[in-house]
């Protein structure tokens, strides 16, 4: 693979995951400020797993019909497109068609531009090419300080950040037409029903290990899910800046997609995944004992970066090496719609864990003192009962996960 190649690759991944970072990371501070809750809010904040579901469909239109990079300049401008109009309204209604509209046209590009970089690349060097989009997403912070300075003006919590990611979306989308050209590898082939709703990769699922593999992702997904609400969790500790605490896991991120490949090379596939795993356990139980022993929660953060680098990525790489050439980019969708639907019970799991022992807190409180009392949360039960979930996936994946790749190599 060329310098000039490796490159474009590395660009494309820090552009496209720079571009959710900016408007995502804020927009539940924006939904606050217009006012936006309940089920209203529930239903925005679910757009991205539900944009995941329809990942198989556009990675058929990829292995089939026209070049994957065409395809990601497609879905740039449309999400360009929809982040405008997003940034146009404070209808909530409105905002949910328009956010909606955008993560379906979004989310298959996270399956895409894997695809494309495994296509140009080797599955080996994946993690280091992947590694600029967790960069991409440290950099999006870069907006809203760049208005604070040059204008003492604060953007989040506003519509900026949704035409700030559209402008970061064009600039993807002409990117996307100087990347190596990637054909459909299954051009030539038969052409049907099955093909056209992206349906062909579940075929994938005959294999035995690969249905146990996606499985796991999926309760990896419901168990991790409730990190992206962390913040609520740090600010009933009461810690101030939230923002750059969180940030030690993206750092983290950083460091451990670079490790991966020598993980995997030493190790392989299953004892390094079973790793993330097992830091999931960790993170779980150190917030859990952080509310009594306080501080704990820098270890929890900064553990992230194996999680997600240890798992999910290396998750794909997985998913890579098993998928006939024909069904490539299908394979990384199919990866992402599970992704998506996990992400979808795991965000009304969480939901449902938090409130049931919020409730049991303050109606305990309620009775003791004999009138109403604050909200309060019992954070320690409620991460013992995730690290459970955790536990039992690590097992499971222990038992019943083969690493059969060098066979399929």
């Amino acid at each position: 693979m060329s310098f000039v190649k490796k490159i474009k690759l590395c660009l494309m991944m820090f552009l496209q995951f720079m571009l959710v970072a900016t408007f995502w990371v804020q927009l539940s501070a924006y939904l606050d400020s217009v006012g936006i809750t309940g089920t209203a809010f529930a239903l925005i904040m679910s757009t991205m797993a539900i944009g995941s579901v329809f990942s198989p469909i556009v990675g058929m239109f990829a292995d089939k019909v026209a070049n994957s990079e065409k395809v990601l300049f497609v879905l740039n401008v449309l999400v360009a497109l929809f982040l405008l109009a997003a940034f146009y309204t404070s209808d909530p209604t409105m905002i949910f068609i328009w956010l909606l509209l955008a993560m379906c046209a979004y989310m298959p590009t996270w399956g895409l531009t894997s695809s494309i970089a495994m296509a140009n690349s080797t599955t080996e060097s994946f993690p280091v090419i992947r590694v600029f989009g967790s960069i991409g997403w440290v950099c999006a912070a870069v907006f809203a300080l760049c208005a604070d300075w040059f204008f003492g003006k604060m953007i989040d919590g506003t519509s900026i950040p949704f035409a700030c990611a559209a402008g970061v979306a064009i600039a993807a989308a002409l990117l996307a037409l100087c990347l190596p050209p990637t054909p459909p590898s299954g051009k030539d082939q038969k052409f049907s029903l099955v093909d056209a709703l992206g349906l062909r990769a579940f075929s994938l699922l005959k294999d035995k290990n690969m249905a146990i593999f996606m499985l796991c992702v999926v309760i990896w997904t419901v168990a991790f899910t409730i990190y992206w609400m962390y913040a609520s969790f740090l600010t009933s500790l009461g810690v101030q800046k939230v923002t750059p605490v969180l940030n030690i896991g993206q750092v983290s991120e950083v460091l451990f997609m670079l490790l991966l490949p020598i993980s995997i090379k030493f190790w392989g596939i299953k004892p390094t995944m079973a790793i993330g795993i097992a830091a999931m356990v960790l993170r779980y139980v150190l917030s859990a004992l952080t509310p009594e022993i306080g501080g704990l929660y820098y270890g929890a953060i900064a553990v992230h970066g194996i999680i997600f680098g240890f798992f999910f990525v290396a998750a794909q790489m997985y998913v890579a090496k098993k998928a006939p050439k024909s069904l490539e980019a299908q394979a990384q969708g199919l990866y992402f719609f599970f992704y998506g639907i996990a992400q979808i019970a795991g965000t009304f799991f969480s939901k449902w864990l938090i409130d049931t022992n919020t409730q049991q807190i303050v109606s305990t409180v309620a009775s003791a003192v004999g009138t109403s009392a604050s909200r309060a949360t019992d954070w320690e039960t409620i991460f013992y009962v995730e690290a459970a979930i955790s536990a039992v996936l690590l097992v499971v994946w222990l038992i019943f996960f083969k690493d059969d790749t060098k066979k399929v190599s």
